[in-house]
């Protein structure tokens, strides 16, 4: 293909099409944002039944210590003794990976283990970094051991992937299951067919790590370590620009359609700075100083078609609501959230969820950047928050799962 950067297909793959397109772009859309409906209506607003509950205490094993545990809110599955890490969600079904190389699987509506993902053949040899869930219940995780495990739907057997030189950053898997791609400390991304559960290309041309990366149909767009940003032309089979202009690392990264459906690449770095670019042009169109002071934590985009918010979070512990309609200005701003650090966001119908390093869950309506209620959903950093259709589920260095029914 010529030139540093490159997309190199792997073994046995197709490539290009005679009509221009590679054998992974035709697969439709891979939507990547942390946003979801959770079809609750107004009831994510109003705080979940069971935010207040008899008290309960309990005996557990937490990083190799037997310690006195203590709830007062939701609903807690003992998940590990050591950090969780990671989550996906899918349906009544949530998957959580941890530090101790293991993942679980949570029946949310019935508040129980269904599924250890870990045994002496099968599973990781280090963290788990990232979890991602197939539409038909696969998973698809990646470690700190540099490999991708595919889990089926039900037992505990797993086909490893492998093809990176260094830790799993990210997954994630297109909306037929068909696809993988990951992001690696290798300074590669990879793309995975799941199918014959072979690697279909690798994309090289980054000088650092890759910490984060989204998809949309022929566009994939990934952040580095430096601060650079690659984009990646699927239906030529090439990387097709490099977007500089943040400074240090790429911390969060996403991708939402303009009027006419071409998407718009919203990303977010350690210098605090929300970048929106227009990916036709290749121009960094908007720039704004979010979060001055610390990294941009998280970006996600609301589900409604009218007229979609923009939400970040940062680690000046503030929420920021920008409205694209007109030219990404600010809407609401909230005060400090924690005196700790944010570390986590979910943005549900019009509120969002966001959870911090003290084990509180905040909810704020985005119409107008109220605080509406928080939880206590452990005494520790909350990493990972998701959702099925009628719980929020939080989940952190507690090594517990919380589960909020509304």
């Amino acid at each position: 293909l010529g030139g540093a950067a490159r997309l190199a297909l792997g073994p046995g793959s197709r490539g290009a099409t005679p009509e221009g397109g590679s054998s992974f772009a035709k697969l439709g859309a891979m939507v990547v944002n942390h946003s979801a409906s959770g079809g609750t209506e107004g009831r994510w607003s109003e705080g979940p039944r069971n935010a207040i509950v008899p008290v309960k205490e309990w005996v557990g094993v937490k990083h190799g210590k037997e310690v006195q545990s203590r709830c007062t809110s939701g609903r807690v599955v003992d998940v590990s003794d050591r950090n969780v890490l990671c989550m996906s969600v899918l349906g009544e079904k949530a998957v959580l990976g941890s530090a101790d190389h293991g993942l679980k699987e949570v029946n949310i509506r019935a508040g129980q283990l269904t599924r250890n993902l870990f045994t002496k053949r099968f599973g990781h040899s280090e963290w788990v970094t990232s979890v991602a869930h197939c539409p038909d219940g696969r998973a698809v995780s990646g470690g700190a051991d540099s490999k991708l495990c595919l889990w089926n739907a039900s037992g505990v057997s797993c086909v490893d992937l492998t093809g990176h030189m260094g830790s799993i950053s990210r997954v994630r898997v297109d909306g037929q299951g068909k696809l993988a791609m990951s992001s690696s400390y290798d300074k590669t991304l990879g793309v995975w067919d799941l199918r014959s559960k072979r690697l279909l290309a690798s994309c090289t041309g980054h000088n650092a790590p890759v910490l984060e990366f989204v998809w949309w149909d022929n566009t994939v767009a990934s952040g580095d370590r430096s601060g650079l940003i690659k984009l990646w032309d699927t239906n030529h089979v090439q990387c097709s620009g490099t977007l500089k202009g943040h400074q240090g690392h790429i911390t969060s990264m996403l991708m939402v359609p303009d009027g006419d459906g071409a998407p718009t690449l919203i990303t977010g770095a350690q210098d605090g700075q929300l970048r929106v670019w227009d990916l036709r042009q290749k121009v960094n169109t908007f720039t704004a100083a979010c979060h001055p002071g610390g990294a941009v934590n998280d970006i996600a985009v609301t589900a409604r078609r009218d007229f979609p918010l923009i939400v970040s979070t940062g680690a000046d512990g503030r929420l920021v609501i920008l409205e694209p309609r007109v030219g990404y200005r600010p809407l609401h701003e909230t005060g400090k959230l924690t005196e700790d650090f944010l570390y986590c966001l979910l943005v549900l119908d019009d509120v969002a969820f966001v959870g911090d390093g003290r084990g509180q869950v905040t909810c704020i309506n985005l119409q107008d950047g109220q605080l509406r209620y928080a939880l206590s959903a452990g005494e520790n950093a909350i990493r990972c928050l998701g959702a099925s259709a009628s719980s929020l589920i939080c989940a952190g260095d507690d090594g517990n799962a919380v589960i909020f029914d509304f």
